[in-house]
């Protein structure tokens, strides 16, 4: 019961962090799209590259509380993934806009359903504490 509640601080804290960076997501998308014409897909991957070394630093330093040591190679674990979870946002987010969703709608539904995702392979592969 404990590591199911320790599990669920977790996930609350992580997502605290994923509200962060899609908050970052969302706003950086959008004003890329808006003000400055790129294609929304185009805008995410930009938004990604900011938010993800915010994400990771938080959940590093905060969600985790991983020792400084390894902290170059779970970056490049968490960089990988962030390259996972664009594709799958970068799925979700075309394939609602294709059914008509708005911009603004389907880039909160794509950032939003994919956390969940990125939660498990998160704690599982990238911040455990016995890795280096």
């Amino acid at each position: 019961m404990w590591h199911l509640l320790a599990k669920l601080k977790s996930f609350i804290v992580f997502g605290g962090g994923s509200l962060l960076g899609a908050i970052i997501d969302y706003f950086i998308t959008l004003s890329l799209h808006n003000h400055y014409g790129l294609s929304p897909g185009v805008a995410l991957v930009l938004a990604m590259v900011v938010s993800s070394l915010v994400v990771f630093l938080y959940h590093d330093h905060i969600t985790f509380r991983v020792a400084e040591k390894g902290a170059l190679v779970r970056y490049g674990r968490f960089a990988l993934l962030t390259v996972l979870v664009f594709g799958l946002r970068f799925v979700v987010l075309n394939g609602l806009m294709a059914w008509g969703a708005s911009t603004e709608i389907a880039v909160i539904v794509a950032i939003v359903a994919v956390s969940i995702i990125n939660f498990g392979i998160s704690s599982a592969f990238i911040f455990l504490k016995d890795r280096p």
